[in-house]
């Protein structure tokens, strides 16, 4: 189940007004708020290796080399990606912005996005590149909305 744009800006438009009447500082707050409780989920949701709409994600190929040196490893995908510390909340007045800092924010964007990235060179020094399915890291899903909805509602009261 994907969430139309349409969605987002019904709520979008009803949260403005409700938030119109906070100063720039408290709005800020509330954006905090609202940042860390989608990254728990996120990152959550990232862990479990599903997609936002709450499908799975594409698995990894299998590598019988690796199953046979390494049993038990290599099911689970984006264990440093899915550390809190490694997705960072920047908030502002306007709004909130999830991101991934440096070199796992390359990787991520290479996995959401389906991209081609770098994986190592070969005894000869050619450059080993692969193509990656898109998997998508970040993301609303309807638990995301009601969550934001929660929080917003939360601070309201508390005025």
């Amino acid at each position: 189940m994907t969430m139309s744009r349409d969605g987002l800006e019904h709520l979008s438009a009803y949260f403005d007004a409700l938030l119109a009447d906070l100063s720039p500082a408290r709005r800020k707050v509330v954006a905090r708020k609202i940042g860390m409780r989608l990254r728990r989920l996120n990152a959550r949701r990232i862990a479990a290796n599903v997609e936002p709409d709450g499908g799975a994600m594409e698995a990894r190929k299998s590598r019988a080399r690796q199953q046979k040196h390494r049993p038990g490893r290599g099911r689970r995908m984006f264990r440093e990606i899915a550390k809190a510390r490694n997705l960072r909340v920047r908030p502002s007045p306007d709004g909130v912005e999830l991101a991934f800092p440096g070199a796992i924010g390359r990787v991520a964007a290479e996995h959401h996005f389906g991209l081609e990235g770098y994986v190592g060179k070969t005894r000869a020094g050619r450059t080993i590149r692969a193509r990656y399915p898109a998997r998508r890291l970040l993301g609303f899903g309807p638990e995301d909305l009601d969550a934001v909805a929660d929080e917003v509602l939360a601070w309201l009261d508390r005025d």
